[in-house]
């Protein structure tokens, strides 16, 4: 079952129960408003006659005109249409009531019992509904007591007729403004659900055309702020995530096919020249150098590849990182063979939580770059410096620099301000990128500042 049905009959449902639980309150609180209102006429009835009777407080009712009189005069001003009054005495020698005026008893109705039979057998005062001659009847009983002795008892009736009509027209109106508020109901329901979802069905829409097209360039646009709107914002984030990661790929795998078809084609066309001239020393030490960096290649898109799983995990201990430096400093000489000097600038005494051997890796990887890259004569400085609870490790250069528009993308995989230079001196392309996630894992920030003609700064705080 489609949504925008579920949502619809949900609506409907809601909205019925909602009518239905006001419909019977309302009803219930008329039927008991209007019986009220007939209980209470029928109880200052049922006093007046009372009052009268006791006004003589005569021994025996039936022997007195006066009282009689008053009685009667009494009763007969009840004799309203769908009101009506008896009055019945008790006869203590037998046990029985009987009827003040037998007369009354008719009530023009062929109905000549008490109006209510059970009334006369408590001495307590009694309400009930009770059908008399196929007419729906209100009647209360009263007891009638005279000087603290129940003499006998009052009964008014009235028709219900009226109240049962009143409910009947309610009922009826009722169920057809019902039946028309439901049907408008689903109807408005029906479109406010349609537009509702307007943003969803341009959701499916998008992704459905991404996939057609593969296109992940493609946005919604929706800049409302309810949760609509959150989820279009959310899911055009996830499509900008997947367009970079998408685009990334594809780089990657251009940027690997680029960098091991270079030393596979070496190697290939040392091995055809060997075939024909036989051993050859230089040929052989190409392959070596090609498998070499065909290796390191290979170890450094294998480190990448476990950190971007979250499958590399560092072993944090107190580092000294000024000796750390100090042991990256020596193989810098080493590498720089003389033709770069490698100096120590400001050098504080510095201790961090770090892995030992990933930020070795990242000082050697800022140092042997700012190596290759800078010229014969010139100069590399490490230096060390604390500020606060900050430890701040820079490595400068006085090489060629990096211009201004390379900056942004100097620590991207397979970046280079120089390709053909960086691949005759054996780089892979990731130094810069392997340094960067060792820093981020140990919660710093790697910054580079360069001026072209200068040289650059690399700063690992």
């Amino acid at each position: 079952m489609p949504i925008r049905t579920r949502l619809t009959f949900m609506y409907a449902l809601l909205l019925a129960l909602a009518m239905l639980i006001f419909s019977l309150a309302t009803l219930n609180v008329l039927k008991w408003t209007m019986r009220r209102q007939v209980d209470d006429t029928l109880l200052q009835s049922a006093e007046d006659i009372r009052l009268t009777a006791v006004l003589g407080a005569a021994p025996s009712l039936s022997n007195d005109p006066l009282i009689g009189e008053l009685l009667m005069a009494q009763i007969n001003s009840l004799s309203a249409p769908g009101l009506f009054a008896q009055i019945w005495l008790f006869d203590p020698d037998t046990g029985e009531s009987y009827p003040y005026d037998k007369s009354l008893s008719l009530l023009g109705m062929g109905h000549t019992g008490p109006l209510d039979a059970k009334g006369l057998n408590s001495n307590e005062e009694a309400r009930r509904d009770v059908m008399i001659s196929g007419y729906h009847m209100r009647v209360i009983t009263v007891p009638l007591e005279i000087n603290g002795e129940i003499r006998g008892h009052i009964q008014v009736a009235s028709s219900l007729r009226t109240v049962d009509a009143a409910m009947e027209r309610l009922v009826k109106i009722m169920l057809i403004f019902g039946a028309a508020t439901m049907l408008a109901a689903i109807f408005l329901g029906d479109n406010l659900t349609i537009r509702a979802l307007r943003p969803i069905d341009t959701i499916a829409q998008t992704a459905r055309q991404i996939t057609a097209a593969d296109d992940l360039s493609r946005r919604i646009p929706y800049e409302s702020r309810d949760e609509l709107g959150q989820l279009t914002k959310t899911f055009n984030q996830t499509l900008e995530r997947l367009e970079r990661l998408f685009n990334a790929q594809r780089r990657f795998v251009a940027d690997v096919s680029h960098e091991m078809r270079t030393p596979l084609t070496t190697i290939r066309g040392n091995i055809s020249l060997m075939r024909r001239i036989g051993y050859d020393q230089e040929a052989m030490a190409a392959i070596d150098g090609e498998a070499q960096r065909m290796t390191r290649l290979v170890e450094d898109l294998l480190l990448l590849a476990k950190a971007d799983a979250g499958r590399l995990s560092l072993e944090k201990t107190p580092v000294d990182l000024d000796t750390l430096v100090l042991e990256v400093y020596k193989q810098a000489q080493i590498l720089s063979d003389g033709a770069v000097s490698v100096q120590l600038g400001p050098f504080d005494q510095a201790r961090v939580l770090g892995d030992s051997d990933r930020l070795k890796q990242l000082l050697l990887n800022l140092v042997s770059n700012s190596v290759k890259y800078t010229p014969r004569g010139g100069t590399v400085t490490i230096s060390v410096s604390r500020h606060e609870n900050t430890v701040r490790v820079d490595v400068t250069d006085t090489g060629r620099g990096i211009p201004p528009e390379d900056l942004p993308h100097i620590f991207d995989r397979f970046y280079r301000v120089d390709k053909a230079r960086s691949r005759a001196m054996g780089g892979t392309g990731l130094g810069l990128s392997i340094a960067r996630w060792i820093t981020e894992a140990h919660d710093g920030q790697l910054q580079v500042t360069s001026e072209v003609g200068k040289g650059s700064t690399f700063s690992v705080t």
